[in-house]
């Protein structure tokens, strides 16, 4: 009978041949770069950048290090956060927020595998996907292709239109597209693309982990799920270019370019088939609508156009670029928005039976970049309306803040009703990010207050330790402190920094205590980081990267 395993002891390792045992580890670097995108952009594009981003900043060399040595084979991940945040006027749609060591390994993991994801795609000069593709070129902190914008997209298919003779564009997307990815097809397609078992293991793992006992759907928010997502598409852009239909996708929305012996029809029945039998995905409807050829070149001119005149074309698409990229125009490209009546071109498309999300995003980026201060009136008067936009509105209360416009007291109270009794107590994403604004300062608000508006959820218990934190309500941490324990994986975190405003004596002597019995990856580190730390919680969140 064969032995499971040999091993030597003369040089002081073990020597394993059971490929069973063998362990899988991330590289430095995968991990390095993993910590600069988490640090720069945040673990998701749903919620604040996290706090811990100061930790990651700071000790980037020692974290990888640690890592790295991490068997990926027998470390078993904590479940993440599900929720709901606003996806249209009167739709949500699931998001996740991963805890940080989770966020980490997930994103190290898909960049280890990024280049063989992209390998399995449509070449990047030909037609089909476009955004979003992975850059294994450089090591800094954006995982991707710098020139594959929505913008981008959208100037693609203009020119696709007037180069050639189009009869007709199928426009389309697909339903629920991260919560309907079938978990089997996850496994099939890693497979094809990586033989880097050991991180594909971990990485399906993960995902089961995250969506419990449902057999579908991948976390929502990250990159690294924008990574593990395009790699599903790739059969789909293939047979529509093996069956010779032109085409584009960005991420999950389609546009068929058609000729005249191709019919409309049989082109959507050829997708919509081949994503039900494949990918058990399905169509939406009410996003699928056929163009005359022209009339697509027209609606695609307005879509470029109609929010900022000739003056601001320059700014567009750096504005366009900033919200699917995360990256600042210069003050050139702002400059040349600041004359437009941005104001009213918001009320304008709130005034809207249908709302076009992406086209509101980009007027509330220009508000914020342009700072200003006339939109304060109108969200007054819109309040509730804008709750969909809670992000952006609290992103450009703060924005307006940092510049020293004066706030008017009647926002603040607004916010504290709405946390108290409106919609924030049944949408945690936005509860999280009004209270958000008591993080950054922008508002002020008492202990009595905070207690009454603060829900029971996670996200919402972790703001109010950052904010009891900066209030300095060192009664509340003495009192809670022997409580420690009873706090989920995503708390602690938050209560130790909050708890920096205690006595320095009394801290350090509490974080030692509790050090013993922290035990996940990074736990240790950050006892230690947070020890030094005490008194400079306000330091802290200041050089959170600023969304």
């Amino acid at each position: 009978m064969l032995l499971a395993s040999l091993c030597a002891f003369g040089t002081g390792t073990l020597l394993c041949f059971d490929w069973a045992c063998m362990a899988t580890r991330l590289s430095t670097a995968s991990l390095e770069r993993a910590i600069e995108h988490i640090s720069t952009f945040g673990d998701t594009d749903v919620f604040p950048h996290p706090i811990e981003a100061a930790f990651l900043i700071e000790r980037k060399k020692e974290i990888a290090a640690e890592l790295s040595v991490l068997d990926l084979e027998t470390f078993e991940p904590a479940q993440a956060i599900e929720t709901i945040a606003p996806k249209s006027r009167w739709g949500f749609r699931i998001v996740h927020q991963l805890p940080l060591l989770e966020t980490l390994l997930y994103t190290a993991a898909a960049i280890e595998i990024g280049a063989d994801v992209e390998n399995i795609k449509r070449p990047i000069n030909e037609f089909g996907p476009f955004g979003y593709r992975f850059d294994n070129t450089k090591t800094e902190a954006s995982l991707f292709v710098s020139n594959r914008s929505y913008k981008d997209w959208l100037q693609w298919q203009r020119e696709q239109i007037q180069q050639n003779t189009y009869t007709h564009v199928v426009a389309t997307d697909i339903a629920d597209f991260y919560q309907r990815i079938y978990f089997h097809r996850i496994e099939n397609i890693l497979d094809v693309a990586t033989d880097r078992k050991g991180v594909k293991s971990f990485i399906e793992k993960l995902i089961k982990r995250i969506r419990g006992k449902q057999s579908y759907g991948i976390p929502v928010g990250g990159s690294a799920s924008r990574i593990i997502a395009e790699a599903i598409l790739s059969d789909a852009d293939s047979a529509l270019a093996d069956e010779g239909l032109i085409f584009t996708r960005f991420v999950d929305d389609y546009r068929i370019f058609l000729t005249s012996d191709q019919t409309p029809y049989v082109a959507l029945a050829f997708l919509a088939e081949h994503l039900a039998t494949t990918e058990g995905l399905s169509l939406n409807n009410q996003k699928t609508k056929v163009w005359d050829a022209k009339e697509f070149e027209n609606a695609l001119s307005d879509q470029q156009d109609d929010v900022f005149d000739k003056a601001g074309q320059e700014a567009i698409e750096s504005l366009t670029h900033s919200i699917y990229f995360d990256e600042e125009p210069d003050e050139a490209e702002i400059e040349s928005i600041r004359a437009l009546n941005l104001v009213q071109m918001l009320e304008d498309e709130l005034d809207q039976d249908y709302w076009d999300f992406g086209k509101i995003r980009l007027i509330f980026l220009g508000l914020r970049l342009t700072k200003n201060a006339d939109a304060l009136d109108l969200v007054l008067k819109r309040f509730d309306d804008l709750l969909p936009f809670v992000k952006e509105f609290v992103l450009l209360v703060d924005a307006l803040d940092s510049a020293g416009v004066e706030l008017n007291e009647e926002i603040q109270s607004r916010v504290i009703q709405l946390l108290e009794a409106g919609a924030a107590g049944s949408v945690p994403t936005i509860q999280v990010w009004l209270l958000e604004l008591f993080v950054r300062g922008c508002f002020e608000i008492d202990h009595k207050t905070l207690t009454k508006v603060v829900a029971s959820n996670t996200l919402s218990q972790r703001q109010s330790f950052l904010i009891r934190g900066l209030n300095g309500d060192v009664n509340f941490f003495r009192r809670n402190k022997t409580r420690f324990e009873e706090l989920n994986v995503f708390e602690k975190g938050h209560f130790m920094l909050g708890a920096t405003c205690l006595p320095r004596d009394e801290f350090t002597n509490w974080i030692s205590a509790v050090k013993p019995n922290l035990h996940r990856p990074l736990d240790a580190r950050f006892c230690d980081w947070a020890k030094s730390k005490r008194g400079k919680l306000p330091e802290i969140v200041s050089a959170r990267i600023r969304q």
